[in-house]
């Protein structure tokens, strides 16, 4: 029998099962935790966290009055708005793209938002949901159970994440088959040209590359001055200004960038948020996405690991649509029924189900 091209797909289950990572309707309660936190930390500078935090708390009450406002009669009504942190994202975005404002037929550089926030005051929602997005993320733990899915893992497989964490690149990193050189489709250039610089002396090239469709923690977006003087738009970080290490301990011999005072700024890395509405702004992500067709065109076998297809995800339909027909498709859910449905509904057909990851791992 010949090689079996393998291809994992990961969701936000993946990151629950290995290390607590958050599922999408605990995102926001895990941001006012961090929240209380950062109200808690003793720091020398003002941590204008606290009030980024206020401030979109409030904003997401206004929301959530707007839209329960025709329910009024009514008591005890509630909307489950703050469960679903794609919508918001979704709704900003759609709100920042609203039609032109008009005056005798001439367009006037403001957007018809059809809810009651400024632009500018959308796109600071935009940016204080992902600091808080990539503060509940920075410090996730990977259990046994990671490092067991990173032992079956082989040179050959395909690995396609839609998680922004880094768990499972530490533990392959651990399991000695990942490196950030070389470890990433469509990333390959370093903040620091240095770093790239040391890994390729010491022949520290990565046995396989990730697909991650929504971008990584670790990635840092360049300014507009950088790309000037560079044919990329995004680099590979090594920092962590969270920590004040590495994101790879161990694997630099300089010393990490530090904050004296503590960093207790914001975050916008390299990564395409949770939206509905794709935005391929930069190349990256199109030769990201590009690969990742390609490989799912070629898979005999797919492993969807912890990746729900909520019907108004199309992005991830129109991937599963290019799969082969007698792929072999292997479910791990811990709530499959539904998620079967979705795709049988669509023509695919599970071959395999399992409810957790240790009982398919049990099986390697």
């Amino acid at each position: 029998m010949g090689n079996i091209n393998r291809t994992f797909l990961l969701g936000a289950g993946f990151s629950k099962a290995v290390a607590e990572g958050p599922l999408m309707k605990e995102i926001c309660s895990r941001m006012k935790e961090r929240y209380e936190q950062e109200k808690n930390r003793k720091t020398s500078v003002d941590n204008l966290r606290i009030q980024w935090f206020e401030d979109l708390d409030s904003k997401l009450n206004k929301l959530e009055s707007l839209l329960t406002n025709r329910f009024k009669r009514y008591d005890n009504i509630r909307v489950q708005l703050r469960e679903n942190v794609e919508y918001i994202f979704t709704l900003i975005d759609l709100s920042l793209s609203a039609p032109q404002i008009e005056k005798n037929g001439s367009p006037v550089s403001y957007p018809a938002i059809p809810i009651p926030f400024s632009k500018s005051e959308l796109e600071g929602m935009k940016t204080h949901l992902q600091t808080f997005l990539y503060l509940i993320l920075i410090n996730l733990k990977g259990s046994h159970l990671a490092n067991k899915f990173a032992s079956i893992i082989k040179p050959s497989d395909e690995i396609i994440t839609f998680n922004y964490d880094l768990v499972l690149e530490k533990a392959l990193f651990s399991a000695g088959i990942w490196f950030p050189l070389g470890g990433y489709v469509g990333v390959s250039e370093f903040e620091q040209d240095e770093d790239k610089k040391y890994l390729e002396k010491r022949k520290k090239y990565s046995k396989l590359r990730i697909h991650k469709m929504h971008g990584s923690i670790n990635l840092r977006r360049l300014d507009k001055l950088e790309r000037l003087r560079k044919d990329h738009d995004i680099v590979i970080v090594m920092d962590n200004l969270e920590t004040q290490g590495f994101h790879f301990d161990g694997l630099l011999d300089r010393k990490p960038v530090k904050v004296k005072q503590g960093y207790v700024g914001g975050h916008e890395p390299g990564w395409m948020l949770p939206s509905f509405i794709k935005l391929f702004e930069r190349k990256e992500f199109y030769e990201i996405w590009q690969s990742a067709i390609k490989v799912m065109s070629e898979t005999d076998e797919l492993v969807i690991i912890g990746y729900s297809f909520r019907p108004e995800d199309s992005s991830s339909f129109l991937l599963l649509s290019t799969l082969p027909q007698k792929c072999n498709i292997v479910l791990v859910d811990r709530c499959p029924k539904e998620i079967k449905e979705r795709l049988e509904n669509k023509g695919l057909k599970i071959a395999r189900i399992f409810i957790s990851l240790e009982d398919y791992l049990s099986e390697k």
